[in-house]
C-alpha cells in the first residue's frame, strides 16, 4: 500500500503489452532445440565487449536513473532432492521449458555482470556454452557479483528453465536462488578435469585456516565460509576443528547469516567451561535474530564467566534497552530520529505488540485485535521492518509484472531481493514472511531440501505486493512538508518501502480505529479513538478522495480482492453522479477564489462551503465529510491572520466536527463550553493545525479552554507523527509565541510546507 502505482501510464504499459507479445511469441516456440546457439568462445568473446561497457558505465552510475525489472510467468522452485535428478548437457535442453527431473553442471568462465539480474557466461564438461542469469541479488552497494559468481566456480543448476532471451539469444534463467547449488572446491561432484591442483587437494586444515584468516583480514568474506568449511572437512584435531567454527562464525555474523553462526558456536557454549568468543557470538546472532530475551540471557551467563569482557558489558546495555522497548513500550523517540538520519535508515530498536495480538477475523482471513482496552493516541504496536530498502540506498525500479498488469515505480524490486536473500541467509524467519497473506498463490508444500532451505520468489514476491507498506523516512518530514491545504487531496505514495510481520495483518477500513506512521524502519501504530480489549484494528489502505466515485475508489482496492463496505464507501455508493459532479464543481470554485491573489470574498466562500455541505446527506458523525476539510483550515487560517478569534473557532469547529467528531458541551450552544470528545472521527494532518488555531484562539475568548485543545492538539499529534516529543518544538512554541507575543499563525504555518 502507499506504493507509486504507474500501471495507468500509458507509456508504461505499452512497454508491458510490448514484454508480454515477446514471451507470446517465445512460448510459440516452447520444446524445441534452438539449430543456431552461439559457441563457447563466440559468447565469451561477445559478453567480455559487454562487460567492458557495463563495467565503464557502473564506474558512472546515477542513483536517480530508474531500471527495469521484470516479474517472470511464476513457476515452482526445485523441490527434488539431488539425487533423484538425472544430468543433461546444454545442448540437450528444450526452448521455454522447466526440465523437471534434471539437472545441469556448469562452470563459470566469465566475471559477472550485474543488472537487473547477475549475468555470466557458463559451459558445461562438453565445451558448450550458455548465458546464465540470477535473479534475485541484492545490488552492488549491498553485495558485489564477484562475490556471488567467480571465474571456474562449478555449480549445479536443478531443472533448469532455459528461455529466450531478451536479446534473442539463449540462456538460463534462474529465479529462484535455492534452484542452485555452488560447490565447494573439494566436493566430489565436481569432475575431474575441473578440479583443484593436487597441491591445493593436499592443503591440511591447518594451511586452508590461515589462508582464510589472511582473506577475512583482507576483507573478503564471501567464500570464506567454504574454506572454513573445507578445513573442518580435513581437521583432524578438536582444538583446530573449535577454532575453524568460531572463525566460521564470526564470518557468518558479518554476512548476516545468524542461523549458520548460531549453529557454529552451538558446542562451544554448553561446556563447563564455555568458549568466551563462542558466548559472545552467540549472543551476537540471537540479537540478529531479535531473539532479546536469549541474547540478553547468554550475555549474563558470559560475564559470569568471564567478568572481565567488557564487550559483554556494552552489549549488555543494548539488550537491556530493547527489552525495554520489547516489553513496555518506552521508546526514545529523539533517538529513533537521529540514528533514521542515518542511510539506510535502519533503526537498532525492537518491536513493542503487548498491546495486539493476531487471530481469525470473520470473513476477512486473520486480523489484529487489542489485547486490552486503549484510548485515543496510545500506543498499539512498534514494529521494525524485516525487510526494508531506501530510495537513499537503492536503485529506484520500474517493476513490471507480466502476470498480474501491475507497474510499481520504487524500490519494491529492491525489497523482493533484500526479502529472499534474508530468507535464505536465516532460514528460521521464513515462516514469518511466508505464512502472511498471498491470495490465490499456489506454493509448495516443502520447505527444505538436501538440508538447504526452498525460497520461492515468485511467492515472496506476491507477498510483498499484498503487504508491503511504501512509507516516508520519518512521518515527521512528510507532515512538514504537506503542511498546506490545498482543497483536493493527493494519492500518497512513497518509493522506499518495507515489509512488516504483524502491521501487514491489519485489515482495511477507510473509516479505521487506527493510524500508521514511521521513522526509519520501525512502523508505529496508534489508536485514533477509544478501543475496548478483543476489538479489531483497521486501517486504510488508501485514503478515500474527496470527490471520488464509488466505482473509483473500490479500484484502489483490486490488488486485494475486496470491496470496502466501511460507511464512506457505503455512502460514495448512494450518491448520485450529478451530486458528485457539484461537489468537485464547488470546490474547484474555492480553489480558484483562494488562488486568485485577490482579496477573498469570505461571505461568498462560506456559502459554497455550506453548498458542499449540502452534497452530503447523511450526517458528519456516521460519515466524515472530507471535501470540507482544506477549506475549512484555510478560512480558519485567514480569519487568525484577521484576528477574528470566534470565526477562528467557529470554523476550526466546523472543521473537527466534519470528520466524524461528536463534540459533548456543558452549554450545547456555545462553542466557548467547556467540552469532552464524545465521539472520535477521522484524525487527519490537518486535525492538529485545527486544535492549535482553537487553543490560541481561545487564549484569547476563553481562557480555561487552553489547556484542553492543547491536549487534544497533542494527541492528534501524536497520532499524526508517531510520537509527541517533539510537539512543543514544531507547535507548542508557535502557539506560546502566538498567545503572548502576537505571532501570525498563518504565516509560520504556511512556511512550514516550503
Amino acid at each position: 500500500m502507499d506504493f507509486d502505482d504507474v500501471s495507468h501510464i500509458g507509456q508504461w504499459m505499452q512497454l508491458l503489452l510490448r514484454q508480454k507479445a515477446a514471451l507470446e511469441a517465445a512460448s510459440k516456440r516452447q520444446g524445441q532445440r534452438p539449430k543456431d546457439r552461439k559457441s563457447r568462445s563466440q559468447l565469451i568473446h561477445e559478453f567480455m565487449l559487454t562487460f567492458a561497457s557495463t563495467t565503464t558505465m557502473t564506474k558512472k552510475k546515477d542513483r536517480h536513473t530508474i531500471h527495469q525489472s521484470w516479474v517472470a510467468p511464476p513457476y515452482p522452485p526445485s523441490v527434488a532432492s539431488f539425487g533423484i535428478l538425472k544430468k543433461c548437457y546444454l545442448n540437450e535442453l528444450r526452448l521455454e521449458t522447466h526440465h523437471r527431473g534434471f539437472y545441469v553442471l556448469l562452470r563459470v568462465t566469465t566475471p559477472p555482470v550485474t543488472m537487473t539480474a547477475i549475468m555470466t557466461i557458463l559451459e558445461d564438461e562438453r565445451d558448450d556454452g550458455v548465458m546464465f542469469q540470477l535473479y534475485q541479488q541484492e545490488d552492488e552497494d549491498h553485495r558485489h557479483g564477484e562475490m556471488i559468481i567467480e571465474p571456474q566456480r562449478v555449480c549445479i543448476v536443478k531443472e533448469p528453465y532455459f528461455k529466450i532471451m531478451n536479446d534473442g539469444g539463449y540462456g538460463i534463467r534462474v529465479d529462484h536462488v535455492s534452484d542452485v547449488i555452488w560447490l565447494s572446491s573439494d566436493d566430489e561432484r565436481i569432475p575431474l578435469g575441473w578440479r583443484v591442483r593436487i597441491t591445493e587437494i593436499n592443503k591440511t586444515a591447518e594451511t586452508l585456516k590461515e589462508e582464510g584468516n589472511l582473506a577475512l583480514k583482507a576483507g573478503k568474506l564471501h567464500g570464506l565460509k567454504y574454506s572454513y568449511t573445507s578445513a573442518l572437512n580435513v581437521s583432524s584435531s578438536s582444538e583446530t576443528s573449535r577454532v575453524l567454527e568460531l572463525n566460521r562464525s564470526f564470518v557468518s555474523l558479518k554476512l548476516g547469516m545468524f542461523d549458520k553462526a548460531l549453529e557454529d558456536v552451538g558446542a562451544l557454549t554448553v561446556d563447563e567451561q564455555p568458549s568466551e568468543k563462542g558466548l559472545y557470538r552467540a549472543a551476537l546472532a540471537l540479537y540478529g535474530l531479535e531473539r532479546f530475551q536469549e541474547s540478553h540471557e547468554t550475555l549474563r551467563v558470559l560475564i559470569s564467566h568471564y567478568p572481565k569482557c567488557d564487550a559483554a558489558k556494552n552489549e549488555i546495555i543494548r539488550t537491556s534497552q530493547r527489552l525495554e522497548e520489547q516489553e513496555q513500550g518506552f521508546y526514545n523517540f529523539r533517538a529513533m530520529y537521529q540514528a533514521a538520519e542515518e542511510t539506510p535508515p535502519y533503526l537498532d530498536n525492537a518491536t513493542f505488540s503487548g498491546n495486539v495480538r493476531i487471530q481469525a477475523s470473520e470473513g476477512r482471513g486473520r486480523g489484529l485485535f487489542t489485547t486490552k482496552d486503549v484510548t485515543a493516541g496510545e500506543l498499539l504496536l512498534c514494529e521494525k521492518a524485516i525487510a526494508y530498502r531506501s530510495t537513499n540506498n537503492s536503485k529506484t525500479s520500474l517493476l513490471m509484472n507480466t502476470h498480474t498488469n501491475r507497474i510499481i515505480l520504487g524500490t519494491q524490486a529492491e525489497l523482493i531481493a533484500a526479502s529472499v536473500q534474508k530468507l535464505l541467509r536465516n532460514p528460521s524467519l521464513a515462516m514469518q514472511l511466508l505464512s502472511l497473506y498471498h491470495g490465490d498463490y499456489e506454493c509448495v508444500n516443502e520447505t527444505h531440501v538436501d538440508g538447504s532451505p526452498i525460497i520461492d520468489t515468485f511467492l515472496v514476491d506476491r507477498i510483498i505486493s499484498l503487504n508491503a507498506f511504501g512509507c516516508p523516512r520519518t512521518s515527521l518530514e512528510t507532515h512538514s512538508a504537506g503542511s498546506t491545504p490545498n482543497l483536493t487531496h493527493q494519492p500518497t505514495s512513497y518509493y522506499t518501502c518495507g515489509i512488516f510481520i504483524k502491521a501487514s495483518h491489519i485489515n482495511h477500513s477507510c473509516y479505521g480505529n487506527s493510524r500508521r506512521s514511521f521513522i526509519g524502519d520501525m512502523q508505529i501504530l496508534r489508536a485514533t479513538c477509544t478501543i475496548p480489549a478483543g476489538s479489531e484494528i483497521l486501517f486504510c489502505y488508501a485514503h478515500p478522495g474527496d470527490t471520488d466515485s464509488y466505482d473509483k475508489r473500490q479500484e484502489k482496492f483490486q490488488n486485494w480482492g475486496f470491496r470496502c463496505t466501511c460507511a464512506i464507501c457505503e455512502q460514495s455508493k448512494n450518491t448520485k453522479k450529478s451530486v458528485l459532479n457539484k461537489r468537485f464543481a464547488l470546490l474547484e470554485d474555492l480553489k480558484a477564489a483562494f488562488g486568485s491573489g485577490i482579496t477573498v470574498n469570505l461571505p461568498r466562500m462560506e456559502r459554497t462551503l455550506k453548498a458542499i455541505e449540502k452534497t452530503y446527506s447523511a450526517p458528519a458523525s456516521e460519515v466524515p465529510r472530507l471535501a470540507l476539510c482544506d477549506p475549512c483550515l484555510l478560512l480558519t487560517r485567514i480569519y487568525t491572520s484577521m484576528m477574528q478569534q470566534n470565526k477562528v473557532i467557529e470554523t476550526a469547529w466546523k472543521l473537527i466536527t466534519s470528520l466524524g467528531f461528536i463534540i459533548k458541551r456543558e452549554d450545547p450552544q456555545s462553542l466557548n463550553s467547556p467540552f469532552e470528545i464524545a465521539q472520535w472521527g477521522l484524525v487527519e494532518d490537518c486535525l492538529i493545525q485545527a486544535w492549535v488555531h482553537l487553543w490560541t484562539a481561545y487564549a484569547q475568548v476563553a481562557p480555561y479552554l487552553c489547556d484542553k485543545a492543547e491536549e487534544m492538539a497533542k494527541i492528534a499529534y501524536k497520532v499524526c507523527i508517531g510520537e509527541d516529543d517533539t510537539f512543543d518544538e514544531k507547535y507548542g512554541q508557535l502557539a506560546h509565541r502566538a498567545i503572548f507575543e502576537g505571532m501570525d499563525l498563518t504565516e509560520v504555518f504556511q512556511s512550514m510546507a516550503m
